[in-house]
């Protein structure tokens, strides 16, 4: 296989992200051969503008043979079905995340992947961050890392004029932009033993607009997360503390330094203007065979297990089983 014919489930906001990337030659090898949407009006009229075919269902589009792989872009309440889709028609999938709304939807993909035997891939685009990639490449500069502090206020895209829009619910923060971070803590402090979490609804929606959250690491190490999503601004900065100094980073704007003793130096990490064009490619090398998935469904189950932990915490400490 070598150009790669993408089928697309689930052209909102984000996955408007995906199409202008394929449409636009930013993945060299990869195209937009199809996309579908709930909005069967709007779905129609975009694939009139893109010049691609539309499909009214997911099971449709993953069997166009016109469809080498397929993008689950959609709400996480749908990813199930998507997946199913794809691999009713034998087709590598990249799920963006979450992988699922709960664990029972991620059971649901994983019977679904093993009985078709298709590669899977789950979007948890942060990794290719470059500020991240380069705090990640820095810790052994500070090991071994004792604790983790994240202090995070992200902008809220469920209201219109102030009115909560039920057609933009996500599921809330912890799970919208939280599976971003319980992908990442593992890998600063270790395998999560253990959640405390407590849910904020400030503005009396029913999804959480924010939270605060503990967890402890099997090795001892520890992480804090506190979490807003209200107003139009985003400010999102960690900080890590280990035996051998700090690491601070700011996601916005990115920048990354290392405290040792009390100097304070940058450290450089890699430019990158997109998480979704390398995700793109990477998942392009999975449908050639080139590699295996770099974020396996097994990563994206983990990060959804640690969300669901927080929701049954309800301010008490909750055990990760495995």
């Amino acid at each position: 296989m070598s150009d790669v014919r993408f089928g697309l489930i689930g052209v909102g906001r984000h996955g408007a992200r995906y199409a202008s990337h394929l449409l636009g030659g930013d993945v060299p090898g990869g195209s937009l051969a199809a996309i579908t949407r709930r909005d069967h009006r709007l779905g129609a009229e975009q694939a009139r503008e893109w010049g691609v075919a539309y499909h009214e269902d997911a099971l449709s589009l993953a069997a166009d043979p016109a469809v080498d792989a397929v993008l689950v872009v959609s709400l996480s309440l749908f990813h199930p079905e998507g997946v199913e889709a794809a691999a009713g028609a034998g087709k590598p999938v990249l799920v963006e995340k979450p992988l699922a709304r709960d664990l029972d939807g991620c059971d649901r993909i994983e019977a679904a992947v093993r009985r078709a035997g298709i590669p899977l891939m789950v979007a948890q685009t942060s990794r290719y961050e470059g500020v991240i990639a380069g705090l990640l490449e820095a810790l052994p500069s500070i090991a071994p890392v004792r604790e983790a502090l994240f202090d995070l206020q992200t902008e809220d895209r469920t209201h219109v004029n102030g009115v909560f829009q039920e057609r933009l619910n996500d599921d809330g923060v912890l799970l919208d932009s939280g599976v971003h971070y319980f992908d990442l803590i593992p890998r600063i402090i270790g395998p999560i033993r253990e959640v405390w979490c407590e849910r904020h609804f400030m503005r009396g929606t029913p999804i959480d607009d924010g939270y605060t959250a503990l967890f402890r690491a099997a090795g001892g190490a520890r992480a804090a997360i506190h979490t807003a999503r209200w107003g139009g601004s985003r400010d999102e900065r960690i900080r890590i503390a280990g035996e051998g100094g700090l690491l601070i980073a700011s996601r916005t704007p990115h920048r990354l330094h290392r405290v040792a003793g009390r100097t304070c130096a940058p450290l450089p990490f890699p430019e990158v203007p997109g998480t979704l064009v390398p995700t793109l490619y990477d998942f392009l090398r999975v449908c050639r065979g080139e590699s295996s998935p770099p974020i396996p469904l097994a990563d994206g189950r983990a990060a959804v297990a640690v969300a669901e932990a927080c929701r049954r915490s309800r301010g008490a400490w909750v055990a990760l089983s495995g």
